[in-house]
C-alpha cells in the first residue's frame, strides 16, 4: 500500500503537508504537519516522514510507549550523532533506570507528575544528585527529539518536581607533598611514566592513553592532543578529545621529557625482544608486546599504589584535578590553566578551581584598600 501525501499553503501564509499514514490495526490516516516557512521545507519533512513508514522506522505515536520510544528508536537515531563513549552512557542509563521507571508510560501521556515521582524515586533509592541530575538530562534530551518528530507536542520533561539542586562537584586532588610521595614510591613501576604526563600537563588519562611518538617532540619539550582512548561498550575506541579545545599542544617540563626518554629506550627494548610478535601502534604507552594499555586496568594499578602508600584515593583523574589546583595555586593565569586541561572555556576551569584561591581573596582586599587610602 504506497502512501501519499500532499504539500500546501494553507490560510496564514506557512506551508503545511497532508499524507495518509497506516495505523497499528492495518487501516490508514491522514496526518496533518503545519507551520513551515517555505515549500521545500515542507516537501523535505514529508519526504521524510514517507521514508520513516518506507523503511518501516514509522511508529503510531498514540501507541508507542516511552521505553519503546527509547530502546527502539531514539537509542538507534542517536548512535550516529554522539561520541561511543556517550551512547554507551545513554544506553546503560536508559536500560538501568529509564525504562524500569518510565517505560509503560505511553509516550504520548507522559505528564510532569510521572517525571517528578520517578525522580523522587531515584533519589530515595540513594542515587546521588548529579548521577539522578544526569539520568534526567538523557531524559529531556530524548523528549526534545520526540518534540522535534511530532511524536509528543511538549517536554514534560522539563522543570520537574523532584530533581536534586546542581552541586558543585567534589574534586578530588593530592598536596605537593603527596604527589612527591607517591612518584618516590612508584620510581620502578612500569606505569611511572603515565602518572607523570598526567600530573605535569593536566591531560586526561584518554588522551595521555591516546599519544603517539608522532605527536611528542622531546627535543621541543611538547605534546600534541588531537584523540583520546576510551572504553565503551565494553571495548577500547579511540576519537577527538572531549571538547573543542581539546585539541591542543602542551609543554612539558625537563624531568617529564627525561622521563619519556628513558620509557623510549625501554620501549625499544621491548620491541627487541617481541620481534615479529611486536604490535607496531605507534602509541606512547604500549604494553610489553606493544599493544595499548587497557584504561581501566591503568586505573585499577593506580588505585592499588595509592592504598599501598596510603594515600587519599583519588582516581588518576585525581592527577588532573592535583595538576590543576597546583597551577592555579601558584598563581598561573587560568587563561594558560584552560588551554593547558583543553576545557571549552575558562568559565569552567574557574568554576572547579577557585577554591584552591583562598589567599586571593585576602590579597584583593590589601590591593583595593591600599589603592583607596592613596597608597601605591
Amino acid at each position: 500500500m504506497s502512501t501519499r501525501g500532499s504539500v500546501k499553503k494553507d490560510p496564514s501564509g506557512r506551508w503545511c503537508f497532508a499524507v495518509d499514514l497506516p495505523t497499528a490495526g492495518g487501516g490508514r490516516k491522514q496526518a496533518r504537519r503545519r507551520g513551515f516557512a517555505t515549500k521545500r521545507a515542507a516537501q523535505e519533512a514529508l519526504e521524510l516522514l514517507v521514508g520513516q513508514v518506507v523503511t518501516g522506522l514509522y511508529v503510531d505515536p498514540t501507541r508507542i510507549t516511552v521505553g519503546e520510544y527509547l530502546t527502539e528508536h531514539w537509542l538507534p537515531a542517536t548512535a550516529a550523532t554522539v561520541r561511543p563513549t556517550t551512547f554507551d552512557t545513554y544506553g546503560r542509563l536508559v536500560r538501568l533506570h529509564l525504562v524500569p521507571g518510565l517505560g509503560a508510560v505511553r509516550l504520548q501521556q507522559l505528564e510532569r507528575a510521572h517525571v517528578g515521582r520517578w525522580l523522587a524515586g531515584l533519589t530515595v533509592a540513594g542515587l546521588a544528585p548529579k548521577t539522578v541530575r544526569n539520568i534526567h538530562g538523557v531524559l529531556v534530551k530524548a523528549l526534545a527529539d520526540a518534540v522535534e518528530l511530532e511524536l509528543v507536542s511538549r517536554n514534560a520533561a522539563t522543570r520537574p518536581r523532584g530533581l536534586p539542586p546542581a552541586r558543585s562537584p567534589e574534586l578530588k586532588a593530592w598536596t605537593g607533598d603527596q604527589l612527591g610521595a607517591f612518584f618516590a614510591a612508584t620510581a620502578d613501576d612500569r606505569l611511572l611514566p603515565v602518572w607523570r604526563v598526567v600530573a605535569a600537563t593536566g591531560c586526561r588519562r584518554g588522551e595521555v592513553l591516546g599519544l603517539r611518538w608522532t605527536e611528542v617532540d622531546l627535543e621541543a619539550g611538547t605534546a600534541t592532543i588531537i584523540r583520546q582512548r576510551t572504553i565503551a561498550g565494553g571495548r577500547v575506541v579511540e576519537g577527538a578529545p572531549k571538547t573543542a579545545s581539546g585539541a591542543r599542544t602542551v609543554a612539558l617540563d625537563a624531568g617529564t621529557v627525561r622521563s619519556l626518554r628513558a620509557w623510549r629506550s625501554q620501549q625499544a627494548a621491548e620491541r627487541l625482544l617481541m620481534g615479529a610478535g611486536w604490535a607496531s601502534t605507534g602509541l606512547v604507552f604500549t604494553n610489553p608486546d606493544g599493544g595499548g594499555l587497557w584504561p581501566q586496568r591503568v586505573t585499577a594499578r593506580f588505585r592499588v599504589l595509592a592504598q599501598e602508600l596510603g594515600l587519599p584515593l583519588i582516581g588518576v583523574h585525581g592527577l588532573r584535578h592535583s595538576a590543576a589546583s597546583f597551577m592555579i595555586a601558584s598563581g598561573v593565569n587560568p587563561k594558560v590553566v584552560q588551554a593547558r586541561l583543553g576545557h571549552a572555556h575558562v568559565s569552567v576551569t574557574l568554576g572547579l578551581y577557585t577554591h584552591v584561591l583562598p589567599g586571593h581573596d585576602r590579597a584583593a582586599a590589601d590591593a583595593l584598600g591600599a589603592a583607596l587610602d592613596g597608597g601605591p
